[in-house]
């Protein structure tokens, strides 16, 4: 029996690792494009500023580790074409400059996603990046060691825009952001917005919101970036304006694209081509709150659908599901925690939800205990039930907080339940009542209110 895998990263490897321990004579094969197989891809703008010092940290497992587990991982290797009658591959050796036919059993597509480059004028000029690979942050490296940017220009106010943001502001670099929409962190409340905003001009950021780039600027090298009419300075540009899934290998095979563009699969990964099944952030899944199709482009994500697509894929049945997943996700931008879980209110309301909100700012110990900080946390609950339907967090202890809601999301909690729920408690670590228990008691008076005929502010 022989199982190939196209892709690594996350997904591709999982789902190799796993049939591996399943059955230990199948063949596994993987083909990658990219030199390394297996990768950190949230460690990247770390490495840009060097807190990661070395790129080998951020390689989890290299061909040679998985050849000691009789895992064949071929890279430079780019599957140009799946012939799913035959059961068959078009592979191109971009190093090699040769083309083969291969041969598969079973296959788990595992292409991921690519940034997305928009057609800007001038985005072939040399100092204008995206950040998706360690290869993209190696180039990175190599023009900052060679030109020693003063200036930089961020276009995109999301994870990867507002993360890389701070790694060169580390580096002594003058750091400018621009976004098209009218605020950062569109993923998120606008008040979690402001919050970021203030973060980023605090540590010296310029920040241009509800802005459009009309071109890069320069001869050989980025001059400048011009937006309405300003042109602002700049010796290198990274676009983090969003990614896209890697479909068209799969769709051409016969693969059904799903609501969100991403490929569609059942529960146990598997397309609606025979033998063929997928993972990682070519595909959709389902928002466990809304009950809608989702895309969720994240490595946690990657890695839990890689290895139900591994199972799957080794055994030929149905052993394992994916049930969905909330996107439950969190950021680090300068001293600022940022992290959600479920729908935003915006989300809720596209969903068909009437929501109410509550929010509170408070402390994340005892106010007493050295060392307090402040932490926003903001529920969300659906008003026709009272269950929780989102979480949104800034400050410090946003981690320990969404975890804590997304566990509730997952088992579909109501703010009653997180009134009285039982959290650990010493004044190190937390305030007497968490700051679940304050913000979902706020949610209770609104709703108790509303029981009174006094209907319940958001």
């Amino acid at each position: 029996m022989r199982l190939v895998i196209v892709g690594g990263v996350a997904a591709g490897t999982k789902a190799a690792s796993r049939a591996r321990r399943l059955d230990p004579e199948m063949e596994v094969t993987v083909y990658q494009e990219e030199p390394e197989p297996s990768i950190s891809e949230c460690g990247l703008p770390y490495f840009l500023s060097g807190i990661v010092e070395r790129r080998e940290q951020l390689v989890a497992r290299t061909p040679e580790k998985f050849a000691q587990k009789d895992i064949e991982v071929l890279v430079r290797h780019r599957v140009e074409r799946i012939d799913a009658s035959a059961r068959k591959l078009i592979v191109h050796d971009l190093s090699a400059g040769r083309t083969f036919e291969d041969t598969y059993d079973r296959l788990v597509v595992a292409t991921g996603a690519r940034a997305v480059l928009p057609p800007i004028p001038g985005s072939n000029l040399q100092g204008v990046f995206e950040l998706r690979f360690l290869t993209d942050a190696d180039r990175i490296r190599s023009y900052a060691e060679t030109y020693s940017p003063e200036k930089a220009t961020i276009v995109g106010g999301g994870y990867i825009g507002l993360e890389v943001a701070e790694n060169l502001c580390s580096l002594g670099i003058e750091v400018s952001l621009i976004e098209g929409q009218d605020r950062v962190a569109l993923a998120y409340g606008p008040e979690v917005s402001e919050s970021v905003e203030a973060e980023l001009e605090s540590h010296g950021v310029n920040i241009f919101t509800g802005e459009k780039v009309d071109a890069f600027t320069g001869e050989d090298r980025v001059r400048g970036v011009r937006f309405g009419n300003t042109e602002l300075e700049t010796d290198l540009v990274i676009v983090g304006v969003g990614i896209r899934p890697n479909v068209e290998l799969a769709s051409e095979a016969g693969a059904e694209i799903g609501r969100t563009g991403a490929l569609l699969v059942d529960k146990h990964m598997k397309t609606n081509v025979p033998e063929i099944w997928a993972a990682g952030d070519c595909v959709e899944t389902t928002d466990l709150t809304s009950g809608e199709p989702a895309w969720f482009p994240l490595g946690d994500t990657a890695n839990q659908m890689g290895r139900v697509a591994g199972t799957n894929a080794t055994t030929g049945e149905d052993t394992l599901e994916f049930p969905g997943t909330l996107g439950t996700g969190i950021f680090k931008v300068f001293d600022l925690g940022v992290g959600k879980t479920g729908l935003s209110e915006q989300a809720a309301a596209d969903a068909g939800f009437e929501t109410v909100g509550a929010s509170l700012s408070t402390y994340d110990r005892a106010a007493y205990y050295p060392g307090a900080e402040k932490v926003f946390l903001k529920l969300i609950a659906d008003r026709a039930t009272g269950r929780l339907l989102g979480a949104e967090a800034a400050g410090s202890s946003s981690d320990k907080l969404i975890d804590i809601c997304a566990t509730a999301l997952w088992g579909g909690l109501s703010y009653p339940d997180l009134v009285n729920i039982d959290l650990a408690y010493s004044p190190p670590y937390g305030p007497a009542l968490s700051p679940v228990i304050q913000v979902a008691t706020i949610l209770s008076g609104k709703f108790e209110r509303a029981k009174e005929g006094v209907r319940a502010s958001e």
